[in-house]
């Protein structure tokens, strides 16, 4: 199919986009290894089976297996999509798969076995989903040249399920029952297979045709000489690493500051909560300003983040303290998403998202694992200083980006356009 030139939306037209994605993201969202579920079975590890800091981490670099290899879905997307559903075609059968893993998982019993078993199938079957939504979210940012808008709205909305998830799934730990949450997991699984069967021109602005082996070939040796492409993934990892941020942190406030599993969930509801007015207002920021000065500004903001949670003393203070935290990741987090999505190779949208996804996923359990090991034999402070030096070294890779990636506000680069649009 011939290709379409790139175009900015009509105020109708952003609308439309904006409703089809909000639900989208929300749908995908519940779902994340980290989503609904998560808090629950991690409590139960650590109450129930009494397992420690590094088996609950090591959990969960086992459940994410299925992650660390998205980029080979990625591939299989961009060279293959199911006969005229596209990216739809995932999402059904994504869904439908996740709905019969949480029914599956709610009639047998929660042992160790069991929910390892069952958390590989839903990380491989979100995977599946989620997919679907980063590459359609890519494509239809650059056809639309509103990549700063769609990364705000991804972040933004993709917020609501994780507030959902710590406040409901900390309310849930507490009661110490998993089958009741599966169930819940199951019902809201049917909204991906059923939203796979709306289809709009609007968003589906160009071919979704199988891509031929020959292109595939190609278009990957482009990938991996595609500096800004890469630069962008590894400094999303870098962003994702975080030793101090997970596991470590739930221990610390847990233990420590004497957070109780529901106090612990609306901690981290609030800290997500407090990204949202940053990424309401990253969508006006990034058609006022070039996306270099909102890398640049949201990483001097951001490195820092992790700081104030080592002058906390009280469960109050921790909840003002993930407020702050929240405002202080919000513009570098969207501006970092911003960068992926202008920075993938036309044809290779599924590729390089899952790229970043695996590399997410891969480094995130991986420094979970080690901020758990620095937590058992130093405490809290070496998890901090790790994560804050990482996230400053973030500074350095920006200078290695192309100006002609960021050197300009949303909409305004006929450069940018032109790459969309394959010319």
């Amino acid at each position: 199919m011939k290709s379409i030139s790139p175009a900015p939306a009509k105020w109708h037209q952003q609308l439309l986009i904006s409703l089809y994605f909000s639900c989208l993201f929300v749908g995908v969202g519940m779902h994340t290894p980290s989503g609904l579920f998560s808090l629950p079975i991690q409590s139960y590890l650590k109450n129930s089976l009494h397992l420690g800091s590094q088996s609950v981490s090591l959990f969960g670099l086992i459940t994410a297996i299925p992650l660390y290899l998205s980029f080979v879905l990625g591939l299989i997307r961009d060279t293959w999509q199911p006969r005229r559903m596209g990216d739809r075609g995932y999402l059904l059968m994504g869904g439908l798969g996740l709905t019969a893993t949480y029914v599956g998982m709610a009639l047998l019993p929660p042992t160790w076995s069991t929910l390892l078993v069952g958390t590989l199938l839903i990380a491989l079957f979100y995977l599946i989903v989620s997919t679907a939504s980063s590459a359609l979210t890519t494509l239809v940012g650059q056809q639309r040249l509103m990549t700063g808008r769609l990364s705000a709205l991804a972040n933004f909305v993709g917020a609501v399920p994780v507030i959902i998830s710590f406040l409901v799934g900390g309310t849930l730990a507490g009661t110490g029952s998993l089958r009741s949450v599966f169930l819940l997991m199951a019902l809201i699984s049917a909204s991906l297979w059923l939203q796979a069967f709306w289809r709009s021109s609007v968003i589906f602005v160009s071919s979704s045709a199988p891509l031929q082996k020959e292109r595939v070939r190609l278009d990957i040796r482009l990938l991996f000489q595609h500096r800004a492409a890469l630069l962008a993934a590894l400094i999303w990892i870098l962003w994702n690493f975080a030793p101090g941020a997970n596991t470590a942190t739930y221990y610390y406030l847990t233990n420590t500051i004497k957070l109780t599993d529901a106090q612990y969930g609306q901690y981290q509801a609030i800290f997500t909560i407090a990204f949202c007015p940053i990424y309401a207002l990253y969508g006006l920021l990034c058609r006022r300003y070039s996306l270099r000065q909102l890398l640049f500004w949201g990483t001097i903001i951001g490195f820092p983040q992790l700081v104030p949670l080592l002058f906390i003393h009280t469960p109050a203070s921790a909840m003002i303290v993930a407020a702050l935290m929240g405002v202080m990741g919000g513009v570098a987090t969207a501006a970092y998403y911003d960068l992926l999505i202008r920075a993938c190779p036309k044809g290779l949208e599924g590729t390089l998202m899952t790229i970043a996804g695996a590399g997410f996923w891969v480094f995130g359990k991986w420094g979970d694992l080690l901020g758990s090991w620095l937590y058992d034999h130093w405490k809290y402070l070496p998890c901090v200083a790790v994560t804050t030096a990482l996230y400053a070294s973030i500074l350095l890779v920006l200078a290695f980006i192309p100006h002609t990636i960021t050197e300009d506000t949303e909409e305004q680069s006929t450069h940018r356009a032109e790459e969309y649009a394959g010319v």
